[in-house]
This record gives structure tokens, sequence and C-alpha cells, in this order.
């Protein structure tokens, strides 16, 4: 490699721009969003394209402490004059200093350069060596070429929940040859959805402007994700957003900023008078907010338009205002559009057509026709109900991006890796590597056969496994959303599965498929749980809740807990119970499950409680609450508590009682005027806490509809010789204990 060649060199290989490709009058002019040239003459071959290191303006986010922060907003604040959050604050996670590489760096050579790689049958279909396929050749004809590259789609961009701080070196070269193009030219290099957040995020705006955010259950909404719900009908915050943008193009040189409101923001129409009879319910889920957000979104848009009318800002398609607005004709000119097709679900072709449907809708309504789409990987993800399951859709893929070729000027995807074996051992990327190849090379040419790709995928990547591997590919593919439900599905794919091992003998190949094994293992707990034969059962979902918002007292009386309230049956009858019961269920951002029971009692003063301090197993002959709590990993748990607030919590497992085991959990209790009350906070401690501590912690992870916990609520109320029992999920015996008669709970 040298910036001389020497004359005697047979056969010339020119990368980048330079003087010899000046002289070969090979130019780049023209070229954008990463696009490339590859010429070849007599002894030499050029490969070039637009290259452009990025460099940040000044103020920008170094980390995440405290000191840097408040560096870098009091910098933005001296630009502004106002208190608005930097949106530059977590630019350093976009560089990686190992590789001296930028996310927004233009890199048209490079893409070049692994084009002509690709040319020799080179893949790199996961990070790694292990993912990377290079045939052995001993020697490389010179290409006849002379090809001008240019990409379907403009902006090809993988959003992973960490970026280049916390990813290694293999992990971002694979994001490099997969041809990305983070899209700054188009987007800017500010977050692309939910930007209106860094206009009310900041303590100083909440503590000046109460009137600027949304009032929810009575109550300012200043602590919503941290950020803050917005009023949209705030004169004042209106006025400081329309400042915000302006700023971030005049300072920053953004060609777009986003403006839609907070994630999260779907729940109601704030309660002000100004508010009144802004939504419109009637629309069902998808539209009851699209009115309301979509004019203050376009009121901005209008504002900004008279300053900056080669700008662009975007909103999102999302939630509560997925629809168009109705009371608006025609949108801004300047309005762009992000919008989800939720691809994986087109496999109900209803769906598919319900979004060609919205999107033609979108469309009849955009001025600008600037449409950007944004998808997901996420189905290995712990939260997921697809976590484990072998989900494969790439002829879906195709599909879709054949279609928005010319309408869709490009896309994000959310993409997940996690970072801590220790909680979740299994690789993510071993399933969704397939999906994320495809993308990136149908985002190139939307117009290729998906088919070739794949039989280069099965050949490259399985060799000696390559007829298995698609045969368990295929199978998956047509038949993933039924393992959820199905017994059956999940038979077959494990047996295709142990096949294709089978045939990868000991070789790379073999290890490519162990990869894939152990990303797979939920799936046996899953199939384990279906076969129990559970149908019917109860179901309660765990909303999210903050930790920091609850208080342990047993009251049951902040806006921590949810208002929907389970009731509790006769267990034998299912009948409603002489007394009554019930309770919420919350999950906790610190991976805690949150149950609150109230149990109605006109006797207060004579409650039998036969316990007061933990553990002690004569808290079961009087009155208590019971936990009942099957996870996707054990079977199964109890927790018990007494009015007077005395615990006992015992892993029943095999139909033992260890009541030396501990949950951790946490409990209150409240008596008050004719009920008394109980709250338990009970923390996960992971898949695997039964094996490194049997005697500490709940073995289990978040419960998502596929992976849910398994639970009953139970009260035992005694008087006398007289024993009433109720639960949540009636046994139809005198007995709370029927594995599979609990009720199902599960977070979204």
């Amino acid at each position: 490699i040298t910036t001389k060649p020497s004359k005697d060199a047979p056969v010339r290989i020119h990368v980048g721009k330079s003087a010899h490709t000046d002289r070969l009058k090979l130019s780049v002019e023209g070229l954008t969003h990463g696009a490339f040239r590859m010429a070849s003459g007599e002894s030499w071959l050029a490969l070039l394209g637009p290259d452009k290191d990025f460099t940040p303006v000044e103020p920008w986010g170094r980390s995440r402490s405290p000191a840097d922060t408040e560096r870098m907003n009091r910098a933005w604040d001296e630009v502004t004059g106002e208190t608005f959050y930097n949106p530059f604050h977590s630019l350093y996670m976009y560089y990686m200093p190992s590789l001296e590489v930028w996310a927004f760096d233009d890199r048209g050579t490079l893409h070049a350069v692994h084009e002509f790689l690709r040319s020799l049958g080179v893949r790199w279909y996961f990070p790694g060596e292990l993912g990377e396929v290079v045939p052995k050749t001993q020697s490389i004809a010179l290409p006849n070429v002379n090809r001008t590259v240019r990409p379907d789609f403009a902006v090809r961009n993988l959003v992973w929940f960490y970026q280049f701080l916390s990813t290694s070196d293999e992990d971002l070269l694979w994001r490099l040859r997969l041809g990305l193009h983070n899209g700054h030219d188009v987007v800017g290099i500010t977050q692309s959805v939910h930007g209106m957040k860094y206009v009310h995020r900041r303590t100083e705006m909440k503590k000046a402007h109460p009137e600027y955010y949304a009032i929810w259950r009575g109550k300012r909404a200043t602590d919503h994700k941290d950020s803050g719900a917005p009023c949209l009908s705030s004169e004042g915050l209106f006025q400081r957003h329309v400042k915000y943008v302006r700023a971030v193009f005049d300072h920053f040189g953004e060609p777009m900023v986003s403006i839609d409101p907070v994630d999260g923001y779907s729940a109601q129409v704030c309660e002000c008078d100004l508010c009144k009879d802004k939504g419109t319910p009637e629309r069902g889920q998808d539209g009851a907010m699209s009115d309301y957000v979509w004019g203050y979104v376009n009121r901005v848009a209008q504002e900004v338009y008279k300053t900056h009318p080669n700008r662009m800002v975007c909103g999102l398609s999302y939630g509560a205002y997925r629809l168009p607005p109705e009371k608006i004709d025609k949108l801004s000119p300047n309005l762009a559009l992000r919008i989800s097709p939720r691809r994986m679900s087109f496999h109900d072709r209803e769906a598919r057509k319900q979004f060609e449907q919205l999107l033609q809708a979108w469309l009849a309504k955009l001025r600008s026709k600037a449409v950007f789409t944004a998808d997901r990987f996420l189905y290995n993800w712990p939260r997921t109900a697809e976590t484990g399951l072998p989900v494969y859709y790439p002829h879906l893929v195709a599909e879709d991006l054949r279609s928005l070729k010319g309408v869709s000027m490009g896309e994000m995807v959310e993409c997940y890796e996690h970072r801590r074996p220790d909680e979740y051992p299994w690789d993510a990327v071993a399933v969704t590597h397939l999906g994320i190849y495809v993308t990136s090379r149908l985002w190139w040419d939307a117009d290729q056969d998906v088919d070739t790709l794949l039989e280069e995928y099965y050949t490259g990547l399985y060799g000696p496994a390559r007829k298995e591997m698609k045969a368990f590919i295929e199978f998956s593919e047509a038949n993933w959303p039924r393992m959820a439900k199905e017994v059956e599905p999940i038979d077959t794919a494990l047996k295709l599965l142990a096949a294709a091992r089978k045939a990868a003998g000991d070789t790379v190949y073999g290890k490519r498929i162990d990869r894939l094994v152990e990303c797979l293992k939920p799936m046996h707990q899953l199939r384990a749980r279906l076969a129990k034969g559970r149908e019917n059962v109860t179901e309660a979902r765990a909303l999210r809740r903050s930790r920091a918002d609850f208080k342990l007292d047993g009251k049951l009386d902040d806006a921590f807990w949810p208002e929907r309230r389970f009731s509790l049956s006769d267990v034998e009858t299912g009948r409603p119970p002489k007394h009554g019961a019930a309770f919420c269920v919350a999950w906790g951002d610190d991976d805690a499950l949150y149950v609150g029971i109230r149990c109605e009692e006109p006797d207060t003063k004579n409650l039998n409680a036969t316990a007061t301090k933990k553990d002690d197993e004569g808290i079961l002959k009087g009155d208590v609450i019971e936990l009942l709590i099957e996870t996707q990993v054990h079977s199964y748990y109890r927790i018990a508590v007494a009015p007077s607030g005395a615990a006992l919590d015992a892993d029943l497992k095999d139909a033992r009682v260890n009541t030396r085991w501990s949950s951790g959990a946490e409990v209150a209790s409240h008596i008050g005027d004719g009920f008394w009350s109980v709250e338990v906070r009970l923390p996960a401690a992971g898949d695997t806490a039964h094996e490194d501590d049997p005697q500490n912690g709940l073995a289990g992870r978040t419960p998502s509809i596929t992976y849910p916990w398994h639970l009953n609520v139970c009260r035992r109320r005694v008087r006398g010789d007289t024993t009433e029992l109720s639960a949540w999920s009636s046994t139809g015996k005198r007995d709370f204990h029927d594995v599979r008669k609990f009720g199902m709970v599960w977070v979204k």
C-alpha cells in the first residue's frame, strides 16, 4: 500500500480519489449518500467515492457525567439564551476511538472496496471472524468494470441499543461492511424521533414554566420519561419550540429536526381547559390524538418555514397519532414523515394491506412527499414476546422494500445486542443477523432476488449443513407466529435444527449453528409451558412504572399504582366472595414485580394475624394474602403476608417446601377503615438465580406475552371455624395450589 505506486507494478489498484484517479478522469462529483465508482482499464482498477471525516460542532457531550452535562448545557444556553437541553448530549457514543471512526463519516471509497471484495465471494454475515466467508483462491483476475453504484435508499441506519462507545471493534467493522449510511446529510445527526423533548426536558424549564406540561390525572406531567409531557395548547411552549428548532438549524447546521412529542405520549390529551375536546377518541387507539398532535406539529412547521424554507422538520406517525389528521387538508411543505411499517406483522396479509392504505392516506396529506420508515429487529431483546424464537421473514422484508423504493427516502431500524452476558447469556444476533444482512443488501438494490441472497447465505455460512439449515429457516419463516402458542411447530423446528447441527459436524459450520442453538434455549421453556395445557387462564398486564415514584407503606394510595384492579373470586365456585378483595400489578424499571392487594374487611379490630415476625409458618393459619408465582424458569414460589406485615417466602419446587429460601421481597401492610391492604415489591434475579444461589433470589426475567409469569393472588380469611378462600384464578377446589390454573402476568 503506497501513495506512489511503482511504474513496474503489473497491476495498480487506486483506492480513493487521488491525482492518479484525476488523471484517469474519474470523478465522484454528484455522488451522495455513500454512492461510489468502480472502473478499470489496462493494468489498473479504481475504487472511489466521496470521503469526508465528520467534525462535531460545539457544544456536544463527551460523557453522561453530571459535570459534562452541566458544561454542555450551559454552553448551549449561551447560544440560545434559553434553558433547552442540548440535543448533542450523547454525541460521544457515536465515536469509536480505537478505529478513529464517527458514525457520520462519509465513506464512499470504503463501500467501493467492500463491493469489490463481495464480487470475489467475500461475505460478512455477522460480526467477527466466525461470521466471515472468505473463499480461497490462488489469483484474482483484473475485472472489466465501469460502474457507478447508487443506493436505492439514502438513509440506511441501524440504531443499536448501545452505540460505538460500548461496542467491540469486530461489531463496528461488521456495520461498516454492511454499507450503512447514517443519513446525517438528510435527516441530521440529532435524535430523529421525539425531538420535542429537548425543549422542555430540563429542571430549569419545569420550574419556570409548569404551564408547559400536560395535566394528567390532575397533576402536571413534569416527570414523564424524565422529560415531561407537553401541553400542546401552551402558547409559550409553542414559541420556545420554534425558537429551539431555528437555533439548531442556525448553530449546528442540521438539515432536519424532529419536532414530535416525547415517547409514550399516547396516554391521553392534556386535561387543561385549553386542550379540552381536542382529542378524537372516536377514531380509535391509532387516531385518538391525531388532530391534537399533528395540529401542533404542523403549526410549528409552518412557523419555522417562514424563516428556514430550505430546511425540513419531521414528525412521527406513532401510537395514538399514527393516523393522519382529519382537520388538516395539506401539511406544511417543510414537514417530513417518519412511519413504521411494523414489517414483522406482515405475515398477516391484512396487516400489510392496512399499512399500504395508511401510507397512501399520509401521502395524500404530505406536500413534501418526504417519507422515512422506521422498523425493528428487536425480537431477541429480553423484553419482547419473540425472545428465543427463530423469527425470520426475509421475503416480507424484500416485498416491502421493493414497494417502498422511490417512496421512502430511507430507513432507521432499531436493533438489539445485549452487553450483559451474565444476565442474558445468549447472543441476540445469532438470529437477527439474517434479517439485518438481507435488509442492508436490499437498501442498495431493492429489486435483486432475495432467494439468490439466501442461497448464497445457506451455502457460504453452513456448508455441509446448507440443505438442513435452509429447511429450518424456511420452516421457521412460515411458522414462527404459531410457535408462541403451539407445541408442534416448536418440536419440528428443534428437530430440523438438530439435523443441521449433526450435518455440520465438528467444523466452523457447526460452531455457527451452536450460536443459534444457544440463542433458542428459551424455546424449550416455552415448550414446557405450552405442554402443561393451560387454556383460557385469566390475564393481567403489568404496566411499567418508575421505582422512584414508589413509596412502600401498604396504602395503595399514590399515583404509582395502575387504576386497573383485578378482583378475587371464591376459589371453588368462581363466584364473588362474601368479603371482596382486589389487586393491581406493575413492573418497575428496577426489574421488579409490584403487587398491591386490598381486602375488604368490616371487622378490622378482630383481624386474625397469626404471625408477627418473618418466616413464621403459623402465618398460614390466619388472615393472610398469598402470592403463588411461576416464572419462565422456576415453578413455583410462595410469598405470604399477614395484616401485621409479617411475611413468609418459600420455594415450592417439586412439591417441597423450602422456607430457607429468601425472595428478597419488600412488603408493607396497612389497616384502614373497613379494609386492610398490602404492598409487595418482588425483584427478579435473572434466569440463572436458582442455579447460582438456590437459597436466594426469585429466578426469572421480565415477563412477556410469550414468556409470561403465572401467578395466583389468594386470600385466606379465618374467623373461628370458618375459613373463606378467594383467589384471582379459581381452581375449582378448596385449594390454591394448582399451577395449571395460575393466571398469566406479562409486561408491555
